[in-house]
C-alpha cells in the first residue's frame, strides 16, 4: 500500500511514485506510457482505427520508436508486432520521399518540408495527456498536509515543477510547496556553480562530494528522469 492517503486509483498510482527516488511525475508518465505501448502492441497492431491514426501521425518520435520495439518484445517475446507497425510507417514515409523525388522544381521544396516534419507521435500525445491529468490531480491532493509535504520535498524535474506552478487553481497551502521547490533548485544551482568555481587546479582540493554529484543531479532536474530503452533485439 502507498504511504500517502489515496482514495482512488489515480491517487494510488501517484502515491506509489513518491516511494522511490527521482521525479515522481516522470516515473508516473513513464509507467503510463509503458502500459499504453504494451496495450496497443497486444490489442491494436491490426486494428483499423489505430492503424489509421498511426498513418495520420506518420509514425512515432525517435525515443518512442525504440520503446515500441521494446514493448513488442515484452508483450510477445518477439518483434512481429513492431515489424507490422514499422512497415506501415515506412510505407507512409516512402510515399513522402518518392513525392519529393518526382516533384518539379516548384513543388519540391514544399514536398521536402512536408517530409521532414516530425511525426505527431501517438505516444507523445498520450504522455502529454497523462501529465496534464496528473498535475491537476496532484495539485488537488496538495490540500492534504501529507501530500503537501511529499510534493514540497520531492525531486521534481524542472518541467514538472513549472507545470505544477502553472496549474490554474491551487490550495491555500500551495505557496509553501513552491518555496520548498524553489529553495531546492537554488541549492542545486549553488552546488553546480561551486563545482565549476573549484574546477581550477589551485581550488580542486576545495571540491566537495556534494558538488561532484550536483552536475548529474542538475541534468536530471533539467532533462527529467530518463528510463533507458534497449533498442537491440535479444
Amino acid at each position: 500500500m502507498p504511504s500517502l492517503p489515496a482514495r482512488d486509483l489515480g491517487a494510488v498510482r501517484l502515491a506509489d511514485m513518491f516511494d522511490g527516488p527521482g521525479c515522481p511525475l516522470c516515473r508516473h508518465r513513464d509507467d503510463a506510457v509503458t502500459r499504453y505501448i504494451e496495450g496497443f502492441m497486444y490489442e491494436s497492431v491490426n486494428d483499423i482505427a489505430f492503424r489509421g491514426s498511426l498513418d495520420d501521425a506518420r509514425g512515432f518520435c525517435r525515443p518512442h520508436t525504440h520503446a515500441v520495439l521494446a514493448g513488442g518484445r515484452h508483450v510477445s517475446g518477439g518483434m512481429l508486432g513492431s515489424a507490422i507497425l514499422f512497415g506501415a510507417i515506412m510505407r507512409v514515409r516512402e510515399r513522402e520521399l518518392r513525392a519529393i523525388s518526382g516533384a518539379g522544381s516548384l513543388s519540391r521544396g514544399r514536398r521536402g518540408r512536408e517530409a521532414v516534419r516530425p511525426p505527431t507521435c501517438l505516444v507523445c500525445a498520450e504522455a502529454a495527456g497523462v501529465d496534464e491529468v496528473a498535475v491537476i490531480t496532484l495539485v488537488g491532493l496538495a490540500a492534504d498536509r501529507a501530500w503537501a509535504d511529499a510534493i514540497g520535498d520531492a525531486d521534481l524535474c524542472l518541467e514538472h515543477v513549472a507545470a505544477l506552478m502553472a496549474a490554474p487553481t491551487r490550495p491555500p497551502n500551495w505557496p509553501a510547496i513552491e518555496d520548498r521547490q524553489l529553495a531546492r533548485m537554488h541549492a542545486l544551482r549553488a552546488l553546480v556553480d561551486g563545482f565549476a568555481h573549484n574546477a581550477s587546479h589551485d581550488r580542486q582540493h576545495l571540491t566537495t562530494p556534494e558538488q561532484v554529484a550536483a552536475t548529474g543531479q542538475a541534468a536530471r532536474f533539467l532533462g527529467g528522469e530518463q528510463r533507458p530503452v534497449d533498442p537491440q533485439p535479444h
